[in-house]
C-alpha cells in the first residue's frame, strides 16, 4: 500500500510513481458541496479521468475500468476513526490525520480479494 501526501490547500497537484508510471493527481475541494474530488492524469498531464468523488473506504477507480491509461490498482479514501455509515471528508480532515490517501498496489488487491471468498 502507497500513501499519497496531501497538501493543505483547496487545489493542489501530487505527483506519484505507482509501478514505475508517473501519475499527475489532481485533488479539488469544492466549498459549495463541502466534498474533495481528484483528477488522474498521466505524466505529460493528459487527463485519463476527471471529477471522481472522494467517496470514504469505497474503490474509487472501479467504474473507470474502461479508462484505458489507469494504474492496476485501486485509490482509496481511508477514515481512520470509527465509521457510522455517513461520513464525508471534511477540507481538513487527510492534515488532521482523520483521512488518508491510498493506493492499494494490483498484486496487493488481488491478495486481498481472494482473501475475502
Amino acid at each position: 500500500m502507497i500513501t499519497i501526501s496531501m497538501t493543505d490547500a483547496n487545489d493542489f497537484y501530487e505527483s506519484v510513481i505507482i509501478d514505475t508510471v508517473q501519475f499527475n493527481l489532481h485533488f479539488a475541494w469544492n466549498d459549495h458541496s463541502q466534498s474533495w474530488s481528484m483528477d488522474v492524469r498521466d505524466s505529460q498531464n493528459t487527463d485519463i479521468v476527471r471529477g471522481i468523488a472522494l467517496v470514504p473506504n469505497f474503490p474509487l477507480l472501479h467504474q473507470y475500468r474502461r479508462h484505458a491509461g489507469l494504474p492496476g490498482g485501486e485509490f482509496v479514501a481511508v477514515i481512520t476513526s470509527p465509521v457510522t455509515g455517513n461520513e464525508k471528508i471534511g477540507r481538513t480532515d487527510f492534515i488532521t490525520g482523520k483521512a488518508s490517501m491510498v493506493y492499494i498496489p494490483e498484486a496487493e488487491l488481488n491478495d486481498i480479494m481472494a482473501s475475502t471468498v
